[in-house]
């Protein structure tokens, strides 16, 4: 039996078939490779657009300023706490630190308080803050709800209260000023003299036996930060 060698010309043909394919398969997982790799970076950079776009987008549209301005001041008129001038302290891009002092018309007072905004880009915000007002008279804030009929009452000439406020609602900001509108409720505690209850024509219900007075109230409140 004799063995048939290939013939030079056929092998080389052969080798040059092999070699080809060799080349086909090398060029075929190299695009395969490169469609790979832009296919994953498209998606990386769409997601990475997608998120900016989430955290970044303020509830007009427009992007937020990422340079974070730390002191500010606040001013706001609420119909618990009167009007408020404070200094604001902004440690991150959620929290809000303030305190500051001001009027409710009859008496100056203090405040202390903290604000959050886990959603910052969708302009939902919480506070929680508490002061107290010094004595003062009151009778003319009582006089401007009750009218010409009121009759003013000695026991109010010196009076002063205590106040807590837990609010929610909407902020935005822009170029470093910020505007907020809140609306919540307080709870307000003081006491009035026993000797001065006699005095009193009509008690009001929220004023007990002893003198003290304790309430929950509507509390609402606008105002204006300007940061620094």
């Amino acid at each position: 039996m004799q063995l048939a060698w290939p013939r030079p010309v056929e092998s080389r043909q052969l080798c040059a078939r092999q070699s080809w394919a060799a080349r086909a398969l090398g060029c075929s997982a190299g695009v395969g490779l490169l469609l790979s790799a832009a296919l994953a970076s498209a998606q990386s950079d769409t997601h990475s657009d997608t998120t900016d776009a989430v955290t970044n987008i303020d509830p007009l549209g427009d992007p937020y300023d990422d340079h974070l301005r730390h002191l500010g001041l606040m001013f706001d008129l609420g119909s618990v706490d009167g009007g408020m001038l404070s200094l604001v302290y902004r440690p991150s891009p959620w929290l809000r630190m303030y305190g500051g002092g001001g009027t409710n018309g009859a008496a100056a007072g203090v405040r202390v308080g903290a604000a959050v905004s886990p959603f910052r880009w969708r302009g939902v915000a919480l506070n929680l803050d508490g002061g107290h007002f010094f004595p003062g008279d009151v009778n003319g804030i009582f006089s401007a709800f009750a009218g010409a009929r009121y009759d003013n009452s000695r026991v109010l000439e010196h009076f002063d209260y205590d106040f807590v406020n837990l609010q929610a609602g909407w902020e935005i900001e822009r170029g470093g000023l910020m505007f907020f509108a809140r609306g919540g409720v307080a709870f307000v505690w003081s006491q009035v003299p026993v000797e001065g209850l006699s005095r009193l024509r009509n008690v009001s219900p929220l004023v007990d036996p002893d003198g003290s007075i304790e309430a929950f109230l509507p509390s609402v409140r606008i105002g204006l930060i300007g940061f620094l």
